[in-house]
């Protein structure tokens, strides 16, 4: 996310919520949609949405999208690692539509400039994918939440991810909400999956970039 936005929405999480968890700003929230069509899905890019375009995803890929889910009867860990997946082969379709295929892991690599995505990009797109996979009945076990951001934690910086809440099937270790982080690697690289309590207390994954 860019810098101004990054110290802004601390200044004010300090002030309002005492450091505690709050969400992206609503001008990039705008961005979410759960009626995009597969053939024109909103694509954010940038830099805390600054950038919008939107991504084609034919029925040949979808398809493979869809065997992920489709092939066996998942369990509420398997449908998770589907969804990580999922999101990796969507951002390669985006990828090779707008030029974001040089996107770098993390968020600041201003060699890349506005190809390049921040935490707010990843979040609002992954929750994008995940919306589309809910509206085709891919996903049984889950339902999409909205984004959120982690506070300044652990020397880290403020971060965003997409959230799932498992809904059907045994809890894993009574964890009930998940971020679904597709930053931290590069485009196209599966998305990470953690319970949300870890992630909002600054985890990042090994070889990750926060």
């Amino acid at each position: 996310m860019s810098k101004s936005l990054l110290l802004t929405t601390a200044f004010l999480s300090m002030l309002v919520t005492g450091c505690s968890v709050t969400k992206p700003s609503e001008s990039a929230l705008s961005n979410l949609s759960s009626s995009y069509p597969k053939d024109q899905v909103g694509y954010c890019f940038g830099h805390g949405c600054k950038n919008k375009g939107t991504i084609a995803i034919d029925e040949s890929q979808w398809g493979e999208i869809q065997s992920l889910f489709t092939a066996k009867n998942l369990t509420p860990d398997a449908e998770r690692e589907a969804i990580a997946i999922a999101i990796g082969r969507i951002e390669n379709i985006a990828g090779d539509q707008n030029g974001t295929s040089v996107d770098k892991a993390g968020t600041f690599m201003s060699d890349v400039g506005k190809r390049q995505l921040d935490c707010i990009d990843e979040a609002v797109n992954a929750s994008n994918f995940i919306s589309l996979l809910q509206r085709d009945g891919l996903i049984k076990h889950h339902t999409l939440r909205q984004p959120i951001l982690r506070s300044w934690v652990n020397g880290n910086i403020l971060h965003a991810t997409a959230v799932l809440e498992q809904v059907n099937g045994p809890q894993s270790e009574t964890v009930a909400l998940w971020s679904v982080d597709s930053s931290f690697f590069k485009n196209g690289e599966s998305a990470t999956v953690s319970p949300l309590p870890q992630w909002q207390s600054g985890w990042v994954p090994e070889g990750g970039v926060n």
